[in-house]
């Protein structure tokens, strides 16, 4: 009989650390993460797609995904964020050699390797004069940009676009050199509002001191 006592005792026991040990691993389904949405000058809906003369097709997946990252800066203690973002499947147009990245408003993933870069890489603002952050600092350079104009008419393989923000990338190791940062850019960016980016120009600088165009939107959709 005692031993029959001490054997269900047992049992009982195990069942309860089983229990104790479901309950910690369990997930919580219950946690609802913040869906962020496109906005105008980068609309970025599930489904949509931008095709380049190139013939470059930058993609967007068809759901939003959960992407999760480190929110702190490289010298901070990490602090992990989850958000709903859509997915872009980039096909050299951003980010190369990564083939996808997240939308979060007007910045997008990046996974260079470096540790010092943030989670998010800004592509543009509405707001003409804001800087633009890019990569971290390393050993004097740092990939940079700025908003140089929010109000530009432009024709894109025959077609107008108004109101288009225009962005430039630079390595700020030039900026003390006595020039703009429109001379040593390396990279100019066109947005219109309500399609996404229609037009870069590249320049090879120091060694070319002239943009010259890198691609331009021949078709697009926007599944709103």
């Amino acid at each position: 009989m005692r031993k029959t006592i001490i054997f269900g005792v047992i049992t009982v026991l195990i069942g309860l650390i089983s229990c104790e040990k479901d309950n910690e691993t369990k997930p919580d389904d219950s946690v609802i993460y913040d869906t962020i949405k496109p906005l105008d000058y980068f609309p970025a809906y599930p489904g949509s797609y931008w095709i380049y003369d190139n013939n470059d097709t930058l993609k967007v997946a068809d759901q939003y995904e959960k992407y999760i990252f480190n929110s702190a800066g490289y010298t901070a203690e990490p602090d992990y964020d989850t958000l709903i973002l859509p997915k872009l499947i980039l096909n050299g147009v951003f980010n190369s050699p990564q083939t996808f990245a997240y939308v979060n408003g007007y910045s997008i993933s990046q996974s260079t390797g470096n540790y010092r870069d943030p989670a998010f890489k800004d592509i543009l603002s509405v707001n003409q004069g804001d800087e633009l952050i890019i990569g971290g600092a390393v050993q004097g350079h740092q990939i940079r940009g700025r908003v140089v104009k929010t109000d530009t008419t432009i024709e894109v393989n025959g077609s107008i676009y108004e109101n288009v923000i225009i962005t430039i990338h630079f390595d700020n190791y030039w900026s003390g050199y006595g020039m703009t940062e429109t001379e040593y850019a390396f990279e100019r960016e066109y947005f219109a509002k309500d399609v996404g980016l229609i037009k870069r120009e590249i320049k090879n600088y120091p060694i070319d001191t002239e943009f010259k165009n890198d691609i331009e939107l021949i078709k697009y959709e926007i599944n709103r």
